[in-house]
C-alpha cells in the first residue's frame, strides 16, 4: 500500500470512519423527517388530514371565526350521533363478507347479507345528507355557495359533469 507524505493508512481509516459517520447521521436525519412527516399526515398536526378538519368541520374552518363558534358545536354533535350508524355500516360489511367467503355457499345468506349491508350504509348516508342539509339551512346564501363550492373540490368535480359522463 501506497502512502504519500504523512497520511498514513491509520490516519485514511480514521477520515473515512468519520465519513462514515456523517454519512450515516445525514441518512437517519432524513429518515427521520421523512417518518415523521409521514405520521403527522396520517395522524393530525398541521397539514393532516384527522383531527377537526375531517369532513364539515374542514369547511367550517374556512369560515369567519364569529361563524365558526356558531357552527362547530353543530357539526361535532352530528359527527356523535352519526358515528354509531357508521360503526353499523362497517359491521355490516365485515359480516357481508365474512358470509361471502364460507363454505358451502349459500347465496340466500350472502344476498341477506348484502342487503344488510347496503341497508345500514344507506342509513348512514342518509343521516350524512339530513346533518348537511341541517348545516346548510344555518348558513348564509354565500357560505352555502362557499360550501358547495368546497364540496366539487372535495370531491375533485368528479360530479360536475354528471354521473354519467
Amino acid at each position: 500500500m501506497t502512502t504519500n507524505g504523512d497520511e498514513t493508512p491509520l490516519r485514511r481509516s480514521r477520515w473515512l470512519f468519520s465519513a462514515l459517520v456523517v454519512s450515516l447521521a445525514l441518512n437517519l436525519l432524513v429518515a427521520g423527517s421523512m417518518g415523521a412527516a409521514y405520521w403527522q399526515h396520517r395522524n393530525g398536526g398541521p397539514g393532516g388530514w384527522r383531527g377537526d378538519d375531517v369532513g364539515l368541520m374542514g369547511f367550517v374552518r374556512k369560515l369567519p371565526k364569529e361563524r365558526q363558534s356558531v357552527l362547530r358545536d353543530d357539526v361535532k354533535l352530528a359527527r356523535e350521533s352519526l358515528q354509531p350508524l357508521k360503526d353499523a355500516a362497517r359491521a355490516a360489511w365485515v359480516a357481508a363478507n365474512t358470509t361471502l367467503a364460507t363454505e358451502p355457499f349459500d347465496q340466500q345468506a350472502v344476498t341477506a347479507a348484502f342487503q344488510n349491508m347496503t341497508d345500514a350504509e344507506a342509513t348512514w348516508k342518509t343521516a350524512i345528507s339530513a346533518a348537511l342539509i341541517n348545516t346548510a339551512s344555518k348558513l348564509t346564501p354565500q357560505e352555502r355557495q362557499t360550501l358547495s363550492e368546497w364540496r366539487n373540490k372535495r370531491r375533485g368535480g368528479k360530479r360536475e359533469r354528471g354521473p354519467l359522463q
